[in-house]
């Protein structure tokens, strides 16, 4: 309760943890006049400036039984000697000055009437452990507090038993079972003479879902008491608001990332928008450097309800990918691919997409030109786009297109602007605009390589019926399949067709993550990933009656 009082710097110089138990029944400070004998009283010392002051003391405590001393000045020796000096005392100190009156007050306030104690107690909690969240590193600061709060070791663990932090060598291989047996939000251990409580952390992210657990332990008899119980309820609940609170900033950076892109991909006729272009230089990417336009998608076809999961999962797992390549990068997810704005050659990403296999499903990717000014990232989109449609015309499996590896036809289609090649498309098949059957077999024989039975079946029509439909599309195009110029002809009248489809129905959309290991026994790095963002600099914090 001292300690508490006095706030979040005071710590135990002299003693040990069962010194922490020490009834304390008031305050008296240090004076020339003879010391109280009341044992209960804490002994203020205002005071203790120099070795000197310190022998002087302790020669007035040589023939006094055990008292309870607080330093108001940090130690003017080293630790070991003031234990030497005052062996047998127990002593509280800070370092940082504190105001002698403020101690006598505060130990006062803490022997009052239980009820209102109990209350200042809870407040003064709260008031300790939400002054963290504005540091550098929230939740790891917020752990080192709870730990010098309760006096024990504290682990933030994951649901898979992987300590995201520690202040301490945790048992985890011993914990976990006890911890992971039970869907109740908050339980006391007592394993192996380790006494603890271990309290749910609830993912914001993933609905009534979990992300792991915050433990308390210590090898001492009686913990955690109630004191303890309720600070890691209520650290517990600020790592909740503090993941929350990340949650919600990460969202918004993302939306604002991916609004930034929706707007450089619609610039129509504008050579330049310097106001855009900041912008884009402010989230860290240059065009002084190799930056390129990505279209990522998936290879596997589906429902539209799963290809719409899937492109945000995509875009969720790109994020991630590309922050832990530390690239700078905009994305944004559409109905059936995921758009990317990134720093770097395609010899890099080619590299990326290699070692991250694992995290991202199978896909046909390409990269337009390189974008040496914003009016530059629509051309560089388009030429992505084609890349990837060739990719499917030209390959089933996954693989890579930059805009460096078309073949001559397809450059001149990139070259000579969607606008204008998307104009001749509709010229070109204008005769097929009141006909969709022949239009949806055209488009069927191109996606499935010019394969006449394949394209049949994925029409679910005999490939006799489609082999029809090709012909009145001879027929009404005046030409013959058979002509490989009139085949190029007609892939690229499609794709300009689709991109112009794909321009004006997209729609951007937004992202998400998953971590699975085994428990061990570890000291876990200070490194609290996914729980919380350094940054946050206010935070309002409420507690519910279960907490």
């Amino acid at each position: 309760m001292v300690l508490t009082e006095i706030g979040g710097g005071a710590r135990l110089l002299v003693g040990s943890d069962e010194d922490l138990d020490r009834l304390v029944t008031g305050a008296s400070v240090v004076t020339d006049a003879v010391l109280p004998d009341d044992v209960g009283l804490a002994l203020i010392c205002p005071a203790l400036n120099s070795a000197e002051d310190l022998e002087q003391l302790s020669g007035r405590l040589s023939t006094s039984a055990a008292r309870l001393l607080v330093l108001t000045t940090p130690s003017p020796v080293a630790l070991a000697e003031l234990s030497a000096r005052l062996r047998g005392h127990v002593v509280v100190g800070s370092a940082e000055p504190v105001d002698p009156a403020a101690v006598v007050l505060s130990i006062a306030r803490s022997v009052d009437v239980p009820d209102e104690t109990a209350t200042r107690r809870l407040a003064a909690l709260q008031r300790s452990l939400t002054q963290v969240l504005g540091d550098p590193d929230p939740v790891v600061s917020l752990l080192a507090r709870l730990k010098s709060t309760c006096n024990a070791t504290v682990a933030l663990v994951d649901k898979h038993g992987q300590a995201v932090h520690s202040t301490g060598p945790v048992p985890l291989s011993l914990l976990f079972t006890e911890i992971s047996h039970t869907a109740a939000d908050s339980q006391m251990m007592d394993i192996d003479g380790w006494h603890g409580i271990a309290d749910r952390v609830n993912d914001p992210a993933q609905g009534g879902d979990h992300m792991g657990w915050l433990v308390a332990v210590a090898r001492r008899d009686g913990f955690p008491d109630a004191y303890a119980v309720s600070a890691v309820h209520l650290a517990a609940a600020l790592v909740e608001a503090s993941q929350r609170m990340t949650l919600v900033a990460r969202q918004q950076e993302r939306a604002i990332r991916a609004a930034i892109l929706e707007e450089a991909l619609a610039l129509r006729g504008i050579p330049d928008d310097p106001e855009l272009s900041g912008r884009i230089a402010s989230l860290g990417l240059g065009f002084a450097d190799d930056l390129r336009t990505v279209v990522a998608r998936p290879i596997s076809s589906g429902p539209a309800s799963r290809r719409r999961t899937s492109t945000k999962d995509l875009a969720d797992g790109f994020d991630r990918v590309l922050e832990a390549w530390d690239v700078p990068h905009l994305v944004s997810a559409r109905d059936r691919f995921v758009v990317i704005l990134m720093q770097g050659s395609p010899k890099m990403l080619r590299r990326i997409i290699v070692a991250s296999q694992d995290s991202l499903p199978p896909l046909h990717v390409g990269l337009g030109r390189p974008v040496r000014a914003v009016a530059d990232v629509k051309d560089s989109y388009h030429d992505a786009h084609l890349a990837v449609r060739s990719l499917g015309r030209t390959a089933r499996a996954a693989g890579v297109m930059t805009y460096e590896d078309f073949d001559f036809a397809t450059r001149l289609f990139s070259d000579v602007g969607t606008d204008r090649m998307a104009a001749w498309a509709r010229e070109f098949l204008a005769p097929l605009d009141e006909r969709p059957p022949l239009m949806e077999g055209l488009r069927a024989f191109f996606a499935h390589s010019q394969n006449m039975n394949a394209a049949a079946d994925a029409l679910s029509i005999h490939h006799n019926s489609l082999r029809y439909r090709l012909a009145k599309v001879e027929e009404l195009l005046k030409l013959t399949l058979r002509d490989p110029a009139a085949v190029s002809s007609l892939f690229l009248a499609l794709a300009a067709r689709d991109l112009e489809e794909v321009d004006s129905n997209a729609r951007p959309r937004a992202t998400r993550a998953v971590r699975t290991r085994q428990p061990s026994d570890v000291e876990a790095p200070r490194t609290p990933t996914d729980f919380a963002t350094p940054g946050l600099d206010r935070l309002g914090v409420v507690i519910s009656p279960g907490r």
